[in-house]
C-alpha cells in the first residue's frame, strides 16, 4: 500500500497583460481607501448620540481638542453634521454597509487577478471584479448624495459663523465677504457632489473595463480550458 502523495498547489500561471493588471491594482487602492472611509462612517452613526452629547457642552470645553477653529465654529458644525446624520441612520448604515461589502469583494477579486496563480479561475474573478465594481459605483451614488446634504448644513453653519473662521475674518470688503457667505453652502454641497462623481465614476469605469469583451478575452487566453469553451 504505497502513501497518498501530497496535494500540489497550482503550478505559477502566466502573469495577465500589464493593462488588466493596472486596472487591477487601481481598483485594488480604490476600494481599500472606500471601504477604509465606509467603515470610518459606520463608526460615526454608532456613535451620534455621544456626539450630540459633546455638541452640547459649552464652547469652553471644546478647547480640550487640539484644533485651529474657534471652539463654537468647531462644537455648531458638528452639531450640524448630527442633526443631518440622525434622520438618515438606518438607511445610510444599510447603504455604508453595503458599500463596504462591495469593495471587500472588489480587493479580493483584484488581489487574485494580481497574482500569477490560484485556487479559483480568474474568469470568475473579473466576472466578479466587474459586478461588484458597478455595484459599489452605484452605491458610492447614493452614499454622495447623503454627504451632499451633511455638507450642504455644516457649510450653513459656516456661513453663519465666518467671521470666526481663519482665513474669513480678514475679508475687508463686505460685498465680497457677502458672496462668500452666500455660496458657502452651495460651495460645501457642489464639493461633495464632485468628490462623488470621481469615486463613483472611477468605480464605473473600472466595471465597464472588466466587463468588456476585450477584457474577458485577454482572461481567457490565459486560461486554455476557458478559451476552448469559449
Amino acid at each position: 500500500m504505497t502513501p497518498s502523495s501530497p496535494q500540489r498547489s497550482p503550478p505559477p500561471g502566466p502573469r495577465l497583460p500589464r493593462g488588466v493588471r493596472v486596472a487591477a491594482l487601481v481598483c485594488f487602492v480604490l476600494s481599500s481607501l472606500t471601504l477604509f472611509r465606509s467603515l470610518q462612517d459606520l463608526v460615526l452613526l454608532a456613535h451620534l448620540g455621544e456626539l450630540r452629547d459633546y455638541a452640547s457642552r459649552p464652547a469652553s470645553a471644546a478647547r480640550e481638542l487640539p484644533s485651529g477653529l474657534d471652539p463654537e465654529v468647531e462644537r455648531r458644525a458638528l452639531e450640524a453634521q448630527v442633526s443631518a446624520l440622525e434622520p438618515m441612520r438606518e438607511p445610510r448604515a444599510l447603504i455604508l454597509v453595503g458599500l463596504a461589502g462591495a469593495c471587500f469583494l472588489c480587493i479580493g477579486a483584484a488581489g487574485h487577478l494580481l497574482r500569477r496563480a490560484g485556487m479559483l479561475p480568474r474568469e470568475g474573478m473579473r466576472q466578479l471584479l466587474g459586478r461588484a465594481a458597478l455595484a459599489a459605483a452605484f452605491l458610492r451614488t447614493v452614499d454622495g448624495a447623503q454627504l451632499a446634504v451633511v455638507w450642504r448644513r455644516m457649510g450653513t453653519v459656516g456661513a453663519e459663523l465666518m467671521d470666526r473662521m481663519p482665513g474669513f475674518a480678514d475679508l475687508k470688503d463686505p460685498a465680497l465677504a457677502e458672496q462668500v457667505r452666500t455660496a458657502m453652502p452651495a460651495f460645501f454641497s457642489a464639493a461633495a457632489v464632485v468628490h462623488t462623481a470621481l469615486v463613483a465614476g472611477l468605480f464605473l469605469l473600472l466595471a465597464q473595463y472588466f466587463r468588456s469583451e476585450r477584457v474577458r478575452a485577454l482572461v481567457a487566453a490565459q486560461e486554455p480550458q476557458l478559451g476552448r469553451d469559449a
